[in-house]
C-alpha cells in the first residue's frame, strides 16, 4: 500500500537488468556483523517465504555478490541473498 510506486519502479528496473543479461540480487535487511559461511543464493521463485524477516550481514552480502561476479552461476535470473 505504501510502497506500491516504487515496488512498480524496482520491477522495471529489475526487467532492465534481465534484458541485459545480468543477474539481480534482491537482499533481506542489512546489517553489520561477520561473514557467514553458509552463504548463498535461491532462486526468487524457489524461496520458501519465512515466519520472520531474514537478516544477511554486508559483509556476507558483498561476498554473494563478489561470488557471482567471479563464477557467474546463476546466469540471468532473480536471486536472493541469504546468510
Amino acid at each position: 500500500m505504501f510502497v506500491g510506486s516504487e515496488l512498480a519502479e524496482k520491477a522495471e528496473a529489475d526487467q532492465i537488468a534481465l534484458n541485459g543479461g545480468a543477474t539481480v540480487f534482491h537482499a533481506p535487511d542489512v546489517t553489520d556483523g561477520p561473514l557467514s559461511p553458509t552463504r548463498h543464493v535461491v532462486p526468487l521463485a524457489q524461496l520458501r517465504r519465512p515466519l520472520l524477516p531474514p537478516r544477511i550481514s554486508r559483509a556476507t552480502l558483498a561476498a554473494l555478490l563478489l561470488d557471482e561476479a567471479e563464477a557467474g552461476k546463476h546466469g540471468t535470473g532473480i536471486v536472493v541473498s541469504l546468510s
